[in-house]
């Protein structure tokens, strides 16, 4: 396969996977009043616990003014809070509040509910594999980077 065969392939793969996950979760979260990198900022921050915004933009591929802008909606909707350590002001630690932890969970149950029983379905070898090759792919495109 030559170099501009898989850069199409890829931005194909790339455009076809985020317009199904769009598909998917996209009605759920708007139900919220909530963008899908609105939603996964929230999650990045349930899942640790707390982060720092530069640790955000790292995460998800951000430019700090995009996720500063963000983050400050996030704020003024309630959804989280933002505290400069005090220990060195330049780092803005990000953390949910009650409702923004109340919303993450009625959406992830909003999730379980509608797509939970077709997971179930599937073959759990399957899921393994799928697993795996995502895994694999990640690698690979990780290690053409380092050649870059």
């Amino acid at each position: 396969m030559k170099g501009l065969e898989l850069k199409i392939l890829l931005w194909d793969f790339w455009r076809g996977l985020k317009d199904n996950v769009h598909s998917i979760f996209r009605p759920i979260v708007e139900e919220y009043g909530l963008t899908m990198m609105q939603t996964r900022i929230l999650i990045e921050i349930k899942q640790y616990g707390h982060l720092t915004a530069g640790s955000l933009c790292s995460e998800l591929g951000l430019t700090s003014g995009n996720a500063s802008a963000m983050c400050k909606r996030l704020e003024k909707a309630g959804f989280i809070k933002r505290n400069r350590n005090p220990k060195d002001e330049r780092f803005v630690e990000l953390r949910l509040t009650e409702h923004g932890e109340a919303i993450i969970q009625q959406i992830e149950d909003a999730v379980e509910k509608k797509y939970g029983q077709f997971l179930e379905t599937r073959d759990e070898e399957e899921i393994k594999e799928i697993v795996a090759a995502i895994k694999k792919f990640n690698a690979i495109i990780k290690e053409m980077i380092m050649l870059g």
